[in-house]
């Protein structure tokens, strides 16, 4: 089995889109290693990208997938099907994948695309996408609410059969690197800190936060709110810095992935806010990667009752929040050693599924599924 995985990441920077696609390569990197070499031997991964990765980079080591830099890489996808032709052809990126089949159409049958986001309401982005799972082999989405809603959608249109979209239909969560080696741990005694990480954007809620924090430094003095971010979205800069200077709050900056895992274990609590006002609300039917890297971790985590946290976390989580005096007042409620412990072990559960040697099992059998199928 030839496999080529593709991605349009300009450079390597430690957030979410970069991370979500290296830890499913590691993923299946280890599941190859774990084969007998005899078996091994059958599969070849690949992945082309338009910058020079090298090995180690982020934490990020390979063994059995070998990485190829092009300027242009669909053409070089395209050049190297010709030369030894692929069976599958993964990409993360709805205008890479309309741009793959505009240019050979025929590649289609090997398609494996990832959608990460769409807009119901948005004519021109659901064109491209219906246009992607017309000639798609394989389409999956990254949350199961996501999955049903275009499959909802697809059925009322009367295109496809029930039987035809629940097999092109698929699923592939983001999913969490667990910590190897020493995993760090925090004493019962230091305080609990919230942490927020990940790209700053307006409708991630940095200003529910920081006023948050203030409430809980007035009975809790050593409380802080810790942010580490990759970047900031332009127009929200501005205003972003001016939170961040605000006493209670401090600002770490980029951190790798594993600094942030052993940072998350470290301050206690984690937040993760989404709040989404657009017609679609569209990133509610996902969740932030953040959430899973607590849950991975077995950290709690105060988040917004959205569609995507609920099918992950259960619809009577008892952290949801939707304000500022919403987290102070869980906040007090997870200062109870009991309690902590308690929803340690409930995010710690539900999270198993999304650790990344566990989340790749379905993909892997999907694989070996559409391989047997044949074209």
């Amino acid at each position: 089995m030839r496999v080529c995985f593709y991605c349009n990441l300009i450079e390597f920077k430690p957030k979410g889109n970069v991370l979500q696609f290296f830890i499913l390569l590691r993923a299946l990197d280890r599941k190859l290693a774990q084969l007998p070499p005899g078996e091994r031997e059958r599969y070849s991964f690949e992945c082309v990208l338009p910058f020079r990765f090298r090995d180690g980079t982020g934490g990020f080591t390979f063994r059995h997938i070998r990485f190829h830099q092009a300027d242009q890489p669909l053409e070089e996808i395209i050049r190297r099907d010709r030369r030894r032709p692929y069976d599958f052809i993964f990409i993360r990126g709805r205008n890479e994948a309309v741009k793959l089949l505009r240019m050979k159409r025929s590649l289609g049958s090997k398609l494996l695309y990832l959608a990460v986001q769409y807009n119901l309401h948005d004519p021109y982005i659901m064109r491209r996408l219906n246009y992607v799972f017309r000639h798609a082999r394989v389409v999956f989405f990254q949350t199961e609410p996501n999955a049903e809603r275009y499959r909802m959608y697809q059925l009322q249109k009367g295109t496809y059969s029930a039987q035809e979209l629940a097999r092109k239909i698929q699923v592939l969560p983001q999913f969490v690197e667990p910590l190897s080696g020493h995993s760090p741990a925090r004493s019962s005694n230091d305080p609990l800190h919230l942490i927020q990480a990940g790209v700053i954007r307006p409708r991630y809620g940095l200003p529910v936060a920081v006023k948050a924090i203030k409430l809980i430094r007035k009975e809790f003095p050593q409380a802080k709110l810790r942010v580490l971010y990759p970047s900031i979205v332009g127009k929200y800069r501005k205003q972003a810095k001016k939170l961040l200077r605000t006493p209670g709050v401090v600002d770490h900056g980029q951190k790798s992935m594993w600094e942030t895992k052993e940072m998350i274990v470290q301050s206690g609590i984690g937040l993760a806010l989404l709040y989404d006002n657009t017609q679609d609300r569209n990133p509610s039917h996902s969740y932030l990667s953040r959430i899973l890297e607590c849950m991975g971790l077995g950290v709690p985590v105060l988040t917004t009752r959205t569609v995507g946290n609920i099918a992950l976390l259960g619809a009577n989580y008892p952290l949801f929040v939707e304000d500022a005096r919403d987290i102070a007042f869980q906040y007090a409620k997870l200062s109870n050693p009991d309690y902590y412990q308690e929803m340690c072990r409930y995010v710690k559960e539900r999270g198993m599924r999304f650790l990344a040697d566990e989340a790749v099992k379905p993909f892997w059998a999907i694989l070996q599924d559409e391989y047997n199928r044949g074209l």
